[in-house]
């Protein structure tokens, strides 16, 4: 048996290809499929299976791309009534792929379709070996069942007893989930992206609590902020993405007309660095650093329905930032900045700008009480510790909360360095068109190693 694992940072994403004698199978795959392709054809044996784990709300899968280009089955829970072509499996059923013996069970709780994958190798005896367990089972966790509100109640009992069924499976056998450290789709994600049953079983918070009453409760309170694009993300890939090779190309525009577009409602996405942005940026664009966590904050805060205009200072920052945004079902890119912000600034047009500020600076002026401070990490990190005086407000949270803001002098945006909250200022600046708007550089981070107290 051959095996490699895939892992995706930012959207902290595992897939993986699996070889048999003659043939190899990939497991969730990502929307960009020639990875795979490529360790395929390293092990020198052609993809015939595709298996999904469950209808992934973070991201678009490949799947389907995968399977036009090689021909391969895909293999999916019949609960999750996909929409495309494929083999739909019941509770319990066994399949054989070349030296592969597969055997599937449903595990609803993070999702209603959820479920996992055993797999015996069969060039070695029937015992099962690993498991690709998705969401279900994370290493040091288990998948959020909150993400469908209206049943989180019966989801939450679903993924308790769903864990049980998985206890019941031998210590030995290796453990291998869809998302690992600092995905969305759980609390307390180890960064370790394997494990054993047995291992999981002895330091797995999630299989410590009990009785069932205490798990929901656990499992419902305090969960991680939800991004927008996990509902849509889940719908598309119940019918299938689109062909990536299948899109319109973006178009390269000068200037003056990238300008009339993004004053016509195009939204423009910028992926430059905070300093950068802060010194000149086209009027109302969105802040979103490649250096961040660009795609899951572009699928949260980036609207779906309209054509979007991305700025990039190369060529490579373009293709990254496509790859990124189609790895959120964020297709729609009508067109790039040509010649990037350079060229806007020689064309004369007008530009628009962010004050950028240390943390000295922006505690000296925090004691004089001269700005509201807004801290936008997510709720476990400033439960963690935070600056005294600061407010929480999650980036994305800045399109709904801006008008409490209004009223303030100046609005100062941290994070931990200075990815999210430009985002934030950027959305502060383009909502409100409030002028005196602050990104704190370095954020938090910078904050505590300057000596600076937290609470």
């Amino acid at each position: 048996m051959e095996f490699k694992q895939v892992f995706i940072p930012g959207l902290a994403h595992c897939s993986y290809v699996i070889g048999g004698k003659k043939t190899c199978m990939v497991v969730d795959p990502a929307r960009d499929v020639s990875q795979y392709l490529s360790i395929a054809k390293t092990f020198g044996k052609p993809i015939t299976g595709i298996i999904e784990t469950h209808l992934h709300a973070d991201f678009v899968s490949g799947h389907l791309e995968l399977a036009k280009i090689t021909g391969a089955k895909i293999y999916i829970s019949a609960l999750a009534k996909a929409q495309y072509e494929h083999v739909a499996l019941s509770d319990q059923e066994e399949i054989v792929l070349d030296t592969l013996k597969i055997r599937m069970i449903d595990t609803p709780g993070h999702t209603p379709e959820r479920s996992i994958f055993i797999v015996s190798d069969l060039e070695r005896g029937e015992a099962p070996a690993l498991v690709f367990t998705g969401d279900t089972l994370l290493i040091g966790d288990a998948g959020r069942p909150d993400l469908f509100p209206d049943i989180k109640n019966e989801l939450a009992s679903s993924l308790y007893q769903s864990l049980r069924k998985i206890e019941e499976l031998g210590d030995h056998i290796e453990v291998y989930p869809a998302h690992g450290a600092g995905s969305l789709c759980g609390k307390v994600l180890s960064s370790k992206l394997s494990s054993t049953i047995g291992t999981e079983r002895m330091y797995n918070g999630a299989l410590q609590i009990h009785p069932e009453e205490k798990f929901i409760k656990s499992f419902l309170e305090g969960m991680l902020e939800a991004p927008d694009h996990f509902s849509r993300c889940s719908k598309i890939n119940r019918k299938g993405a689109p062909i990536v090779t299948s899109l319109p190309k973006p178009m390269a525009y000068a200037p003056k007309k990238f300008l009339e577009l993004a004053q016509s409602g195009y939204p423009v996405v910028d992926t430059r660095d905070q300093l950068p942005f802060g010194a000149a940026h086209v009027p109302g664009a969105y802040g979103l650093s490649l250096k961040g966590n660009f795609a899951t904050y572009a699928g949260w805060v980036l609207p779906a329905d309209k054509p979007l205009l991305i700025v990039a200072d190369t060529e490579n920052d373009l293709s990254k930032a496509l790859n990124k945004l189609q790895s959120v079902g964020l297709d729609n890119v009508a067109g790039f900045l040509e010649g990037g912000m350079s060229a806007f600034a020689a064309s004369g047009l007008k530009t628009a700008h962010l004050e950028s500020i240390s943390v000295l600076e922006m505690k000296e002026r925090l004691d004089k009480n001269e700005l509201l401070l807004v801290d936008t990490r997510l709720k476990s990190e400033w439960d963690g510790g935070h600056i005294e005086k600061a407010i929480h407000a999650p980036a994305p949270d800045v399109r709904h909360r801006y008008l409490e803001w209004m009223e303030a002098e100046t609005v100062a945006f941290i994070c931990n360095s200075g990815n999210r909250s430009l985002l934030a200022s950027s959305l502060m600046s383009g909502l409100s068109g409030k002028k005196n708007v602050v990104n704190v550089i370095g954020g938090v981070n910078a904050w505590i190693k300057s000596g600076f107290p937290i609470v």
